[in-house]
Protein backbone atom coordinates (compact mmCIF):
# COMPACT_ATOMS: atom_id res chain seq x y z
CA UNK A 1 0.00 0.00 0.00
CA UNK A 2 1.28 3.47 -0.85
CA UNK A 3 0.53 6.63 1.10
CA UNK A 4 1.51 10.26 0.64
CA UNK A 5 2.63 12.46 3.50
CA UNK A 6 2.41 16.27 3.32
CA UNK A 7 5.14 18.04 5.29
CA UNK A 8 2.98 21.20 5.43
CA UNK A 9 -0.32 20.01 6.91
CA UNK A 10 1.00 16.58 8.01
CA UNK A 11 -1.84 14.71 6.30
CA UNK A 12 -1.23 11.06 5.53
CA UNK A 13 -3.41 9.86 2.65
CA UNK A 14 -3.84 6.49 0.95
CA UNK A 15 -3.23 6.63 -2.79
CA UNK A 16 -5.96 5.48 -5.17
CA UNK A 17 -6.37 5.44 -8.96
CA UNK A 18 -7.80 8.95 -8.89
CA UNK A 19 -5.63 11.88 -7.83
CA UNK A 20 -5.96 12.64 -4.11
CA UNK A 21 -4.84 15.80 -2.34
CA UNK A 22 -3.83 16.53 1.23
CA UNK A 23 -5.92 18.97 3.31
CA UNK A 24 -3.84 22.01 2.31
CA UNK A 25 -3.72 20.82 -1.34
CA UNK A 26 0.06 21.32 -1.56
CA UNK A 27 0.68 17.62 -2.23
CA UNK A 28 -1.06 14.92 -4.26
CA UNK A 29 -0.64 11.34 -5.36
CA UNK A 30 -2.32 8.63 -7.42
CA UNK A 31 -1.74 5.08 -8.60
CA UNK A 32 -1.20 4.27 -12.25
CA UNK A 33 -3.78 1.92 -13.82
CA UNK A 34 -1.59 -1.10 -12.95
CA UNK A 35 -2.05 -0.39 -9.21
CA UNK A 36 1.69 -0.82 -8.62
CA UNK A 37 3.33 2.33 -9.93
CA UNK A 38 2.35 5.79 -8.70
CA UNK A 39 2.82 9.48 -9.38
CA UNK A 40 3.17 12.18 -6.73
CA UNK A 41 3.35 15.95 -6.89
CA UNK A 42 4.04 19.01 -4.80
CA UNK A 43 6.20 18.18 -1.80
CA UNK A 44 4.59 14.77 -1.25
CA UNK A 45 6.67 12.14 0.48
CA UNK A 46 5.74 8.61 -0.60
CA UNK A 47 5.40 5.98 2.11
CA UNK A 48 4.96 2.24 1.65
CA UNK A 49 3.38 -0.28 3.97
CA UNK A 50 3.87 -4.01 3.53
CA UNK A 51 0.31 -5.23 2.91
CA UNK A 52 0.79 -8.65 4.50
CA UNK A 53 2.29 -7.21 7.68
CA UNK A 54 -0.52 -4.65 7.94
CA UNK A 55 -3.25 -7.25 7.34
CA UNK A 56 -1.70 -9.52 9.98
CA UNK A 57 -1.47 -6.65 12.49
CA UNK A 58 -5.16 -5.83 11.98
CA UNK A 59 -6.14 -9.50 12.30
CA UNK A 60 -4.21 -9.93 15.56
CA UNK A 61 -4.98 -6.67 17.30
CA UNK A 62 -5.85 -7.09 20.96
CA UNK A 63 -9.03 -5.79 22.59
CA UNK A 64 -7.00 -3.25 24.60
CA UNK A 65 -3.47 -1.99 25.12
CA UNK A 66 -0.95 -1.48 22.36
CA UNK A 67 -1.57 -3.32 19.11
CA UNK A 68 1.04 -5.17 17.04
CA UNK A 69 3.63 -3.31 15.01
CA UNK A 70 3.83 -3.61 11.23
CA UNK A 71 6.51 -2.68 8.72
CA UNK A 72 6.54 0.40 6.53
CA UNK A 73 9.14 2.48 4.73
CA UNK A 74 9.73 5.85 3.08
CA UNK A 75 10.38 5.65 -0.65
CA UNK A 76 13.68 7.23 -1.78
CA UNK A 77 13.52 10.58 -3.57
CA UNK A 78 14.07 8.79 -6.88
CA UNK A 79 12.18 5.54 -7.13
CA UNK A 80 11.26 3.20 -9.95
CA UNK A 81 7.77 2.73 -8.47
CA UNK A 82 6.97 6.31 -7.49
CA UNK A 83 7.55 9.09 -9.99
CA UNK A 84 7.55 12.75 -8.95
CA UNK A 85 5.70 14.98 -11.41
CA UNK A 86 6.85 18.60 -11.58
CA UNK A 87 9.49 20.10 -9.33
CA UNK A 88 9.68 19.70 -5.60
Amino acid sequence: MKLIFCPHCQDLIKMRLRKRFCACRKTWGRYEKDGLYAKIGGEAIAIGIYNGAFTNAVATRPPSGVGPEFHGFVFPEKSERVQRVGSK
